[in-house]
């Protein structure tokens, strides 16, 4: 079977910095910046969009590694992200999409391409950035979408998972070969709303089938990646930071370091957890799909294939432990300061005693 009409969209999502000032923003972009809403084609509620949805920039077209012919855009959300996406028109067999997918998850220089766009956005943006990351190019997620609108042949969701689910399972894995049970799990997540219409969603790419052309999946399954993406980040500093207090701690103890530095450690312990913490709620209340029960669909077998419970688990986790760690030491400090108070009392009252019975000693 062909594809007729077809696009592969690339992406390449950056943490840039905790926050991002879409008022200062729109200032700086002007016209060169429109909303993108997200994106509705079924009967859902008006309240069902972005709490601030991010800005879009249309760059135009770009020559990928490969022989792509992309046309670049980028979205900047309000949550310190930038995404860059490549589109590109793809056609032809369908088995000729797993080499291509091998050929961009094995080519770094794409990702050099998206690097420079990032580039030049920061240095534009750079007055709307609340503490902007040290090193953004390193912090980035990649994901590809295949999304197909029209094959040669006449297929709806059952035939095609029945006929082609072994093909698709090999584009998104990128693989020549499968087996059984690897197939089955790469076409586990999928969803069918109208009938002729499937979404299959694995973990480095997804592939579409979707005859009408509409967005919402396409942004959901986005919004899903940068999730991935700032739940690992922030799992990764907290681990940095938990591993860097126990070793504060441990030298304030062997009194390699000033006790009186216990404090600044507990201050950058709860001012961490208060950031993360923020953060966090921000993004999960960024997009509700509570309306939608499909696009929930859609975000829950993303959520699931990317893990996202398990990483919202283990970053709550990290900061229990930071709690933990902040509660403890500061009872300990104050547990000392007391200790310290009452034994100033005692001496206090001890010299007070003494002075008593010298003053006693002098008048006999």
């Amino acid at each position: 079977m062909k594809i007729v009409d077809g696009s592969l969209m690339l992406y390449f999502c950056f943490d840039v910095a905790d926050e991002i000032n879409i008022h200062i923003l729109e200032k700086i972009l002007g016209t060169q910046a429109e909303k993108a809403f997200l994106s509705r084609t079924t009967l859902v509620p008006e309240y069902l969009q972005y709490k601030s949805p991010p800005l879009l920039i249309k760059f135009g077209e770009e020559k990928l590694p490969g022989g792509l012919v992309s046309f670049a855009e980028a979205k900047i959300y309000e949550f310190g992200v930038v995404t860059i996406r490549f589109t590109s028109q793809i056609h032809g067999e369908m088995e000729n999409l797993i080499g291509l997918n091998r050929f961009i998850q094995e080519n770094n220089d794409i990702k050099n391409i998206a690097v420079k766009y990032l580039r030049e956005i920061i240095y534009a943006i750079k007055p709307s950035l609340i503490r902007p990351g040290t090193n953004p190019e390193s912090d980035w997620e990649d994901y590809a979408i295949y999304w197909v609108h029209s094959f040669d042949e006449k297929v709806d969701s059952q035939l095609l998972l029945k006929n082609y689910g072994s093909c698709i399972a090999r584009i998104m894995r990128a693989e020549e070969q499968l087996s059984d049970s690897e197939i089955e799990d790469a076409c586990k997540y999928h969803l069918s709303y109208y009938g002729d219409d499937l979404t299959l969603i694995d973990w480095s790419s997804a592939f579409l089938y979707d005859p009408r052309k509409t967005y919402e999946v396409i942004d959901v399954i986005e919004f899903a990646v940068i999730q991935l993406l700032e739940l690992r980040l922030y799992d990764s500093v907290l681990d940095r930071s938990i591993e860097s207090a126990y070793d504060d701690l441990a030298a304030i103890r062997q009194r390699r370091i000033k006790v009186v530095m216990i404090s600044s450690v507990l201050d950058r312990l709860s001012r961490m957890k208060l950031d993360i913490s923020e953060v966090i709620d921000r993004l999960e209340n960024y997009l509700k799909l509570i309306g939608d029960l499909y696009l929930a669909k859609v975000y829950q077998a993303a959520s699931s294939r990317f893990y996202l419970d398990r990483w919202k688990l283990a970053v709550r986790e990290k900061l229990s432990v930071i709690e933990s760690l902040y509660t403890k030491e500061w009872e300990r400090l104050q547990t000392s300061r007391m200790v310290i108070a009452e034994i100033a009392i005692v001496v206090l009252f001890v010299i007070d005693i003494i002075l008593i019975f010298f003053e006693i000693i002098k008048t006999k």
